[in-house]
Parts: C-alpha cells; sequence; structure tokens
C-alpha cells in the first residue's frame, strides 16, 4: 500500500482534534450532561398546532410563530422533507400545507400551489399515510370508515395472545392504545377551509397477494364489528385503556417521552372526558411546552430530547480524542448517566415477570 505524506496534515489534524474536544467541552452542563436540539421534520409543529386547533386553545402567537417555521422549511418546489436535502414526502407536505391554511396562508398563494401541485402528482391525500389520514379524520378532511380499524378491546386481550398491545414497542404501544380510543369514538373538529385542492380522486390499489390479502380480510371484519360492537365490552376497553394511559404518564406530562403517543393519549383523554383544567390534561400541555423552542427562526416542537444519548455520544467522542478517563469532565458525566438509570417498574415486566 503506498502512503502519501501531506506536509502538515497529522498537525493539522491534531490540531482539529484538539478544537473540537475544547468545544465539546464547552458545552458541557455544570451537571455533566450534554444536549443539543433533536431536529425533525414539520410534521411535528403541524400536528402541534393541529392538537392546539382539536382542543380548542390555539394562539394567534403560537400560530404565527410555528408558521413562520413551516414557511421556512419548504423547498422552491414547494415540498418539505423529513430530512435536510432529502427527497419530497407526500404525507409531510400535506401536514405543513393544512398548517399554513390554518395559520391563514390563502390556497392561491405561489408557495400554496407548488405545494398542492405536488401532493396531487404524488397521488394526493389519498395517497398519504395512514397516520397523516387520522389527522385529516379528526377534522372531517378524511372518513373514518376509510382507516384501519383498531379497536380498543384489544386492551381485553391477555399478553400471550397474537396482536395484544404488549407484543408492540414502548413507544408503538403507547401510540396505537390512544389510537384505539379516538378510531372508536371517531370525534370530528370542522375547520375553516376545505381540502379539494390535495386531493388527486384515485384511491391507492390494496396489496391482494399475501399477507396484504389476510390484513385485508381482517380489516374488512373488523369494519364490520365496529359498526355493531359488544357494548359492555367496549365500554370496559375503553374504561380499560383510559386507565393504562394515565398510568403510564410520566412525571414531566409526558407518554414515552415523544411526541406521537403523547399527542394521541391528549386527544384520547380529553375525548374521554377529561377536561383541560383536569391535572393529566395540565401536565401534558404543560411538558409539550418544555419541549418547544422559540427563536428569531420561529416555534418549533422537538420529537423528544436526548440529554442520555447525547451524553453518552460525547463521552465516546471525547474518549476517542484522547480525554482519559479520570478527566473530570468524564466523571462528572458518567455520574449524571449513572443517575439516570431507571429503576422503578414498567412494561418490560409483562415479559420478565421475574426480574
Amino acid at each position: 500500500m503506498t502512503t502519501i505524506e501531506a506536509p502538515g496534515l497529522t498537525g493539522a489534524a491534531a490540531a482539529a482534534v484538539e478544537a473540537a474536544r475544547d468545544h465539546l467541552l464547552g458545552l458541557q452542563s455544570p451537571e455533566g450532561w450534554w444536549k443539543a436540539e433533536l431536529e425533525t421534520n414539520v410534521t411535528m409543529d403541524a400536528e402541534d398546532l393541529l392538537l392546539r386547533q382539536f382542543l380548542g386553545i390555539r394562539t394567534d402567537g403560537e400560530t404565527r410563530e410555528a408558521a413562520r417555521w413551516i414557511r421556512s422549511r419548504q423547498r422552491d418546489d414547494g415540498t418539505w422533507a423529513n430530512f435536510f436535502g432529502g427527497p419530497p414526502d407526500l404525507s409531510t407536505t400535506i401536514e405543513a400545507y393544512v398548517a399554513l391554511r390554518l395559520a391563514g396562508d390563502p390556497a392561491d398563494t405561489a408557495h400554496m400551489r407548488r405545494a398542492a401541485g405536488y401532493v396531487r402528482e404524488a397521488g394526493g391525500i389519498e395517497a398519504s399515510r395512514v397516520f397523516t389520514r387520522i389527522w385529516l379524520a379528526l377534522f372531517g378532511q378524511w372518513s373514518w370508515d376509510d382507516l384501519p380499524v383498531m379497536p380498543p378491546e384489544l386492551m381485553c386481550l391477555p399478553s400471550r395472545v397474537p396482536l395484544n398491545v404488549y407484543d408492540w414497542a414502548c413507544w408503538a404501544r403507547q401510540t396505537i392504545v390512544p389510537l384505539t380510543v379516538l378510531g372508536s369514538l371517531r370525534p370530528v373538529r370542522t375547520l375553516p377551509f376545505d381540502l379539494a385542492e390535495l386531493r388527486s380522486g384515485v384511491r391507492p390499489a390494496q396489496d391482494a397477494k399475501g399477507w396484504g390479502r389476510v390484513f385485508t380480510a381482517l380489516d374488512r371484519a373488523l369494519h364490520v364489528y365496529e359498526k355493531r360492537p359488544v357494548r359492555p365490552l367496549r365500554t370496559a376497553a375503553l374504561r380499560r385503556a383510559a386507565e393504562w394511559i394515565i398510568a403510564r404518564q410520566e412525571a414531566d406530562g409526558c407518554w414515552g417521552g415523544i411526541q406521537p403517543p403523547w399527542v394521541y393519549s391528549l386527544m384520547a383523554l380529553h375525548e374521554l372526558g377529561y377536561g383541560l383544567d383536569h391535572p393529566i390534561i395540565r401536565r401534558g400541555l404543560g411538558g409539550l411546552d418544555r419541549f418547544t423552542i422559540r427563536d428569531e427562526k420561529g416555534r418549533r416542537l422537538e420529537a423528544c430530547q436526548s440529554p442520555v444519548w447525547d451524553t453518552v455520544l460525547a463521552m465516546n467522542a471525547l474518549s476517542d480524542a484522547g480525554t482519559p478517563p479520570g478527566d473530570p469532565a468524564l466523571l462528572r458525566a458518567a455520574r449524571w448517566v449513572a443517575a439516570e438509570e431507571v429503576r422503578g417498574p414498567g412494561d418490560w415486566q409483562v415479559r420478565r415477570p421475574s426480574l
């Protein structure tokens, strides 16, 4: 193998590593942790506005700030992506468009026409992801009948039975349970506009092979049941779902430390009779405020927060850069990480009751 020696390259690399190390150390908190903004796509901000519209608490100031951020993320072709430099995403573009309509952007302005044109070309609302269509159903822009059925009776399945809620990951089951409540109650709020300009008029073809056929048949059966559920069982399932959701709210008001179960839980509990003044709802909304960033760019929501991730990654980087294990910065970080260990009970005990 031929090695090419570049004059000064080794020294420049060492200087860059040292500068990066010093910069990283300067970002450490006095307690020992690191945390940066967890950047995500604008569905977080669009859905936050829709949540507040659903609950009747959306303010003009929040809307203006969020809309400014959402507009700043739109590309020249009218689309939004899921990550910087990524391809256009249909569902993200739809949700951003709806949020801007909610903020008062007229459908006939240039940036909105470009977005709507892309949506239609990409298949329209009809081709969007199921979560986007759930949001649209909550506002009467999509039929609940045209969504997959997830009955709250899933809560009654024992943990040994397939498709019980403990078959899913933590964030997934905490998302699915409140969605079963919303899918059962089927609430609809009105919007001061229609979204006809986002419709293609063409339904995507269903997968008629293999597991696609099986799931289609199961969904049809569940739709039949949904029209005439066993009322005592439905009532018991909704009550159990509410208790399950409430039991999993964290001390800071969140569910799962991540946005999807959080917003769906707030809406589900609100539909089950928990008012905006209820401590559970107040804690949930207060927690969202702590996940919100406001600056000159606008208002945006972090999908989750990452001090443990960031701290461990920073510790690895510092170690790779030659920082000795006994360095005070690494020791502070290690003590902080160790103190964050969760030792209380959790859903993991369902599968490992003896631990």
